[in-house]
Parts: structure tokens; C-alpha cells; sequence
């Protein structure tokens, strides 16, 4: 019985239990009543390895970086601190041991035992070092939490005490001070695979002769023991073994042979060997795609999946580690509770160099690389003059997020024919995250757009109508159409282009990018007439109220707050589905198919969702695609729909 004394403090825990691989709980029993061990079972189950293998390696590939606490929003990486060095270089080269080797036997006796220990050691130098003990070698003693440990080496035992060992543990509903091998949770659906393994192997080694049973007619004279034996080991001789394999058999006196073999199906061996790999996926919380299950797999789903590996996958256990480190070896050195040490995920989640290089200059406004440091990177010499940061002008003064972007020269009526690059959008036309951060960046030019209107008008709006103020002393339609155009047009090109390509680069196919732009500058210069002329009646209407700044002010906040995302989230409507039409068109396709995506559509949309037509050939309700503004506003405020295509 366990008794608890407290004063405040844990005094004393009754009699303490045992662990050890040797014991109980560091075996499975499978059909057969023999006891595997986990090493065993690691070594003989391949579903097991490869789950074990997958989480180790993942997680030693990462960095492990120690870190200072400078403040509350402030850090500083500590590469010459003890415990830095200590995890980099945790013993003396003679060891073999690098960091790599030190994390990837840490997780992989975590998988297997869900107990990984390391031995405090004091090497030649008087500095710490850390040498991983294999759990089979080690038992420990305690109920709440470890009181001793033993390390056994053939004749060699030895006893530590809990402050010279580094115990990394999970969770055991019977006793805390040592983890429950997810092994134990496996062990039925393990035992099935055993079973399985066991009889093909069999199976094999016996050649794969054939299985059945031999009938005697009931006729038949009565057989001799002698008979029936010398019969026995005639058959068995010419038709068992490796060199009798295939062999026709020839039986006697009006015998038949009635067939008895193993079917691969019937015992359902392939869904079995299936079950097993998703179960022990499931075990160790990896998606099954990451491990080779790729029933339900495509290039999305897996992409996401290996952006979330770190986060919901590997990030329970990088969090596990870091935080036992940090209880168990800061104390170590002299050096307080504000160093800690942290795996570096974002070299995996920074995602491919298209990806950081537009979200450094969406996050900057600008470029953030010199012409020589670019020329660096190609192996080229520097040139005079190219260590000056280039800014262009539209960066500074057009409201732009990025430098790639580029807007048609409105003046002259022109278009600037060179759109974004966007060589990485290998997406699927209707991918939700890249409608949304084009929706983003949409809203957000629109944005800026009403907000400098804003600062241009409210000034010059009195507080009170004391006299009346005529729309055309404030409003200046043809700047704000013309400034609104070329934001417009600008962003029609970006969505539209990315669109295009995405389907074309798809179908195999050369996207003529120049072949869309005289109908996006159009209808950027029609959607900006439409947009300003509202806000004109709107400005002209607030003008007329007893408060006119203050009914200004309100509207502006509409516009800002909701009309801004309400036209961003149309327009990509129309843009996206405009490109990937063209994209379409250019790469061969003959079909295209209205596909709703809202899950509260217009009930218009909702009946029109599946309706297929020609490419070139309206649908329905006179639209040539989702977006279409011949469809009008009601058909295209907030609309989600997109397009399908065919042959």
C-alpha cells in the first residue's frame, strides 16, 4: 500500500516499483505465447521501423539552439555557452557520437520504449558530457516518480541517483515514473501481423506446395499401417521441397486431391498488412501519407500535411524534449532560468525560395537585396555602383505591397505588359489559400485607395451645413477613376496571370499573357468608374445631412471596414475565373463546368452548379463564368463560384 507524508513537501512514496525491459512491461505476448521484446519487435516489424525511423530522423535533422532571454519580446542565441557546446559535441570525438546521433537515439527509444535515458559524465577535460543509455540496460525504481536508477551491463551494475541521469519520459496511467511503450497499445494489431508473417514465411520455405487433402475412394481396400506410411513419405519426397516446386502430382488407386490452400484474399492478408501500417501511423500521430499511405493522397493534401509535420505532428515531441532539457541540464550551469534551448523548425517551414522571396517583399514594400549580393549568389563579380539598395519609385508613392508589381501607364491609356511572376502558383485554380491572400492583397490596395480619398475630402467638409457645398468643389472623379484604374488593372493582371498559368502549366501548355490584357485594363477601368461613382452619390448624399463631416467620416468607415473586402472578394471572382478560363482556352480545352464552392450560394448559383457548355458559349443566366460583369451586381457580390473544365 502506498503512503503519502507530506509537510509540505513529498517525504515518502511506500514501496517503490520497478522498471526494466526485462520485465513485464517491456515485452508483448503474441498468439503463439511468446514473449517478444521491443527491441524484437522493432527489429522484426517493418510498419513499427518505419514510424520510429520517420520520427527520429525528422526531428535530429533539426537544429537545437540555446537561447537567452533578453526580455519579454527579446532574445539572444548563446553559441559559446556550456550547454551549447555540450549539446553540439556531447562527448569526446573518440565516442562517435555527434548531435545527430545523440537526438535521432533519444526519439527512437522514445517511439520504442517511450523512455530514452542519458548519463551524466565527466569527461577528461572536467566538462559534462552525455553518453545515451539503450533502456534495455537500465531499471528504474520509483512509484510517483523516479527515486534510483540501476544500470546493468552484462556483470557491470552500478546505481545513479535521479540528478546523474537525463530521463525523458512519457505517460503510464499505472505509474509516472516510467513511460508505457506505445508498443502495448499496438499489441493486438502487432500480434495479427506476427501471425500473418509467421505463415507466409512458412508457406514459402516449404516452396509453396500444394495444399490439400488426399481422398481415397470409400471402395477402396482398407491401407496398412505400412502402406499408408510408405505412401506418406513417397508423396512427401517427390513432391516437397525447393527442387520438387511445380511438379504435377500422380495419384493411385482412384485417389482425388481436394485443394485447401491459403487465399491471399479470402484471409484478407493485404487489408491486413494495410490496418497495421494505419494503426501504427495512428499510434505515433503521423499523418499516414508521411509514412507511405497514399490511398487518400494528392499533391494539396500532402503539401499541407508537410507544412503542419513540425507543428501538430513533430511539435508535441520537440516541445517535450526542449522542456526536459531545460528541467534537467540548465540546472547545471550557472546561468539561471532565462536560457533554454529551442529546436529550429523554420528552415522547414519557410517554404521554397519563390515562396520567402515574394514574402520578404510583401513584408518589406520593397526589395530587401542589392545587385552585387544577387550577383554574389550566381558566382559573378561585383559591379561599382551595385551595393545601393534600388528602390523604384512605385514603391515609395503607389501604395504597392511589392516591387514585381506593375500597373498600366494611365496617362497615355496604355497597359504595362509585365505581369508578377508567379512560376511557383502550380496550384489548383480553386485552391482556397491562394484565393484568399489574393483576396488580402486586393482589399488591402482598396483600401489605401478610400482611405486617401478620405484624408483628401473630410478636411474640407464643414462640421454643420451651414451652407451648401456642391459635389464638384471636393469630388474629382477623373483622378480618382484614373489612380483607381491603374490599381485595378494592376491586380487584374497578378490574379488573373496566376490563374492562367496554374492551367496551363497543368495541360502542358505556352500562356500568351498578352492575349488577356486589353480585356482586364477594360474592365478595371469600368469596375473603377462603377466603384468612384458610388462614393460619389454616397459623398454627396452625407454633404446634404445637418452633420455632414461627421456622415463623411461614417461612410468612409463603410467603405474601409466592408465595401473594401466586399469588392476584393468579387473582383478575384472574376479575375481568377477570367485566367483560368483563358488558361483553359489556350491549353486546349473545349468545356468548361460552373462548380459552386459556398456553402450558402444564391439559389441561381446553387441550380446552376454541374452546368456544362462550351468554352466560348455563355451559360445559363447569359454569364461566361463566375465573376462575369454581364452577370451584374446581384450576380456577383461575394461570390466563392469558380470553373471545371474539359475536353
Amino acid at each position: 500500500m502506498v503512503v503519502l507524508q507530506s509537510l509540505g513537501a513529498l517525504a515518502d512514496v511506500g514501496t517503490a516499483s520497478t522498471w526494466s525491459p526485462s520485465s513485464s512491461y517491456g515485452s508483448l505476448t503474441f498468439y503463439n505465447r511468446y514473449a517478444y521484446d521491443y527491441a524484437t519487435i522493432y527489429k522484426t516489424q517493418p510498419n513499427v521501423r518505419t514510424c520510429v525511423d520517420f520520427l527520429a530522423r525528422n526531428i535530429a535533422q533539426l537544429g537545437l539552439h540555446v537561447f537567452q532571454r533578453v526580455g519579454e519580446t527579446d532574445r539572444q542565441r548563446l553559441r559559446d555557452h556550456p550547454l551549447a557546446q555540450l549539446l553540439a559535441r556531447p562527448l569526446p570525438p573518440e565516442f562517435k557520437l555527434t548531435r545527430y546521433k545523440l537526438i535521432e537515439s533519444l526519439v527512437a527509444d522514445l517511439g520504442i520504449y517511450f523512455n530514452a535515458y542519458w548519463l551524466k559524465l565527466r569527461v577528461a577535460s572536467g566538462a559534462m558530457g552525455l553518453l545515451p543509455i539503450p533502456p534495455v540496460y537500465m531499471t528504474v525504481y520509483g512509484t510517483l516518480y523516479p527515486t534510483r536508477y540501476e544500470i546493468n551491463v552484462g556483470t557491470w551494475r552500478k546505481t545513479f541517483q535521479p540528478a546523474e541521469i537525463v530521463h525523458f519520459r512519457g505517460y503510464n496511467p499505472e505509474n509516472p515514473a516510467f513511460g508505457l511503450s506505445p508498443m502495448e497499445t499496438l499489441r493486438r494489431i502487432l500480434a495479427e501481423e506476427h501471425a500473418m508473417g509467421e505463415y507466409r514465411e512458412y508457406f514459402w520455405r516449404n516452396s509453396a506446395r500444394m495444399n490439400g487433402v488426399i481422398e481415397r475412394p470409400a471402395d477402396a481396400p482398407e491401407w496398412t499401417q505400412t502402406a499408408r506410411e510408405r505412401f506418406k513419405a513417397e508423396f512427401e519426397a517427390l513432391y516437397a521441397g525447393d527442387e520438387n516446386s511445380g511438379k504435377t502430382a500422380i495419384l493411385e488407386e482412384g485417389m482425388t486431391w481436394k485443394e485447401a490452400s491459403f487465399n491471399a484474399q479470402e484471409s484478407e492478408y493485404l487489408g491486413g498488412k494495410k490496418l497495421t501500417r494505419e494503426e501504427c501511423a495512428r499510434a505515433y500521430h503521423i499523418p499516414p501519407p508521411m509514412v507511405g499511405i497514399l490511398d487518400h493522397a494528392t499533391f494539396s493534401n500532402i503539401k499541407e500535411q508537410h507544412k503542419n509535420l513540425y507543428q501538430d505532428c513533430l511539435g508535441p515531441w520537440l516541445a517535450m524534449i526542449e522542456e526536459e532539457i531545460a528541467l534537467q541540464l540548465t540546472t547545471d550551469f550557472e546561468s539561471g532560468n532565462d536560457v533554454y534551448c529551442e529546436f529550429n523548425i523554420q528552415e522547414k517551414l519557410q517554404g521554397s525560395f519563390e515562396e520567402q522571396t515574394a514574402a520578404y517583399q510583401s513584408a518589406v514594400g520593397a526589395p530587401y537585396m542589392t545587385r552585387n549580393e544577387a550577383r554574389a549568389r550566381q558566382n559573378l563579380p561585383s559591379v561599382e555602383g551595385g551595393d545601393e539598395l534600388v528602390t523604384p519609385l512605385n514603391v515609395l508613392v503607389g501604395g504597392q505591397a511589392s516591387p514585381r508589381d506593375s500597373a498600366p501607364d494611365a496617362e497615355r491609356g496604355q497597359a504595362a505588359h509585365t505581369a508578377p511572376d508567379t512560376k511557383a502558383a502550380r496550384i489548383n485554380p480553386t485552391h482556397v489559400e491562394l484565393r484568399q491572400r489574393h483576396i488580402q492583397k486586393w482589399e488591402q490596395v482598396i483600401r489605401h485607395h478610400f482611405e486617401r480619398q478620405r484624408q483628401a475630402i473630410l478636411g474640407r467638409v464643414p462640421e454643420k451645413s451651414a451652407k451648401a457645398i456642391a459635389l464638384g468643389e471636393l469630388w474629382d472623379p477623373q483622378r480618382w477613376n484614373r489612380e483607381l484604374h491603374a490599381d485595378l488593372f494592376r491586380l487584374n493582371v497578378a490574379t488573373a496571370t496566376v490563374w492562367a498559368r496554374s492551367m496551363t502549366e497543368q495541360l502542358g501548355a505556352e500562356l500568351d499573357e498578352e492575349r488577356m490584357y486589353e480585356w482586364l485594363d477594360e474592365n478595371a477601368r469600368i469596375a473603377a468608374e462603377n466603384i468612384n461613382d458610388k462614393t460619389g452619390r454616397d459623398i454627396e448624399a452625407a454633404l446634404a445631412e445637418e452633420e455632414p463631416r461627421s456622415a463623411v467620416r461614417h461612410l468612409f468607415e463603410i467603405a474601409v471596414t466592408v465595401r473594401a473586402l466586399q469588392i476584393a472578394t468579387s473582383k478575384v471572382t472574376t479575375a481568377a475565373n477570367f485566367g483560368s478560363r483563358e488558361g483553359a482556352r489556350q491549353g486546349g480545352l473545349r468545356s468548361k463546368t460552373w462548380i459552386v464552392n459556398s456553402g450558402n450560394p444564391r439559389p441561381e448559383h446553387a441550380a446552376m452548379n454541374g452546368e456544362t457548355v462550351g468554352i466560348d458559349e455563355p451559360f445559363s443566366n447569359g454569364m461566361m463564368w463566375p465573376g462575369d460583369p454581364a452577370g451584374g451586381g446581384d450576380n456577383n457580390a461575394d461570390c466563392q463560384c469558380s470553373l471545371a473544365f474539359g475536353r
